[in-house]
C-alpha cells in the first residue's frame, strides 16, 4: 500500500494529474496487480485504515479507468460505496488536503446529486480547516465540484 500511494502522489503532485503515458510499464504492471487483487478482495483490510481505503478507492476509480478495466463501472460503484462508507466513519478528516480530495473523487465523479451535495458539505467543511496557499487549491476544487450541481 505505502509503495503505491508513494507512486500514486509523486505523479499526482506533479499538478497534471496522473496520467498513464507518463507511468512507467513497471508501475503500470504494479497497479494491474494491486486492481486485480483488490477485484479478488485480497486487499480487503486495507479498508480498515484511512490511507487503506483511499488506496482503494483510487485503485477502484482513477486505476481502474487508467488501465481501462473491463469492470471499471461495476469499480466505480465500489469506490463509492468505500467513500461514503469512510465518511461515516470519519477516515476522511484523518488525511490531508490532497488525499480528501483522492478519498472524494467517486463523489465528484458521480451522476448522483446527492453524492454532488454531500461533496459539496465536505468541501464546505474543509474550508475552515485549510490555509494559504492551500486555500488556492481548496478554491478551485470548491468551484469545480460547485459547478457540477449547476
Amino acid at each position: 500500500m505505502d509503495q503505491f500511494l508513494h507512486q500514486w502522489f509523486s505523479e499526482y503532485n506533479k499538478g497534471e494529474g496522473v496520467v498513464k503515458n507518463s507511468l512507467s510499464a513497471q508501475t503500470q504492471s504494479h497497479w494491474r496487480a494491486l486492481l486485480d487483487d483488490a477485484k479478488l478482495g485480497k486487499l480487503s483490510d486495507w479498508q480498515k485504515t484511512p490511507p487503506g481505503r483511499m488506496s482503494l478507492i483510487l485503485l477502484m476509480g482513477p486505476v481502474a479507468h487508467l488501465l481501462a478495466d473491463s469492470e471499471v463501472n461495476e469499480l466505480n460503484r465500489r469506490a463509492r460505496d468505500l467513500c461514503i462508507q469512510g465518511v461515516d466513519l470519519g477516515f476522511d478528516t484523518q488525511l490531508d488536503l490532497v488525499q480528501r480530495r483522492c478519498f472524494y473523487d467517486p463523489l465528484f465523479y458521480s451522476s448522483v446529486n446527492k453524492d454532488r451535495d454531500l461533496l459539496l458539505r465536505l468541501l464546505e467543511g474543509m474550508e475552515s480547516q485549510v490555509d494559504m496557499p492551500e486555500k488556492t487549491v481548496w478554491s478551485t476544487w470548491y468551484a469545480q465540484a460547485s459547478s457540477l450541481n449547476s
